[in-house]
């Protein structure tokens, strides 16, 4: 998103032109190929959830309003909350997803954050995870907690300077432009993904 408008980027195209330092990684004994941070965004640009009780979908998550069917082809995995109701959660996987995020993560320093509850985002990321490696394969995940809630929009915004890395070398992918709005020259918005098994969107963004 430049001077308001929103432009196609892909990753490789956000390359910054000088390296620095930054500090604090969960992980920062790995080395990427690239010096660049990539900040992922969860509910509908990775996956989409659909709650089993629906009324618990906003308590947990974040997510937009799907006019569409969640009847799919695409891949999906089901998840149990650490909750006193132990709500279930059926996650479907935007196409291409875990081919994406194992190239994306071994190139670059890879966050989540999302506006979702760490208790319901845990879980998932997890699955996520261990479905690509033995070992956690994101940098840090960042939840509601650290969002900060518009009150013109009534919505949350993601403060990328809330986070250990340095803004002139990290970008943001998300579904919701709202997000955009503290570091909207740092953004990619990608558009919402529910259950389309035709969806190129994450082939886009690498390319």
């Amino acid at each position: 998103m430049i001077n308001g408008q929103f432009v196609p980027f892909h990753i490789k195209d956000m390359q910054p032109t000088t390296v620095q330092q930054h500090s604090s990684l969960p992980q920062s004994h790995r080395s990427y190929e690239k010096d660049l941070v990539v900040v992922l965004d969860m509910d509908e640009c990775l996956i989409h959830s659909q709650f089993l009780d629906p009324s618990q979908s906003a308590m947990y998550a974040y997510q937009m309003r799907n006019k569409h069917s969640v009847e799919s082809n695409v891949d999906s995995f089901r998840v149990s909350l650490d909750t006193d109701q132990g709500e279930q959660v059926h996650v479907h996987l935007r196409p291409g997803l875990l081919e994406f995020l194992e190239r994306i993560t071994t190139r670059y320093e890879t966050h989540i954050f999302t506006a979702a509850m760490d208790v319901y985002a845990n879980p998932v990321l997890d699955h996520l995870s261990s479905l690509i490696s033995d070992s956690d394969i994101f940098a840090g995940r960042w939840y509601r907690d650290t969002c900060t809630f518009s009150e013109t929009h009534q919505m949350f915004v993601k403060d990328l300077s809330k986070l250990p890395v340095s803004l002139n070398k990290t970008v943001l992918v998300d579904n919701n432009p709202v997000s955009f709005l503290p570091q909207p020259e740092n953004g990619i918005w990608v558009n919402s993904f529910f259950t389309d098994s035709n969806d190129a969107t994450l082939q886009a963004v690498e390319e």
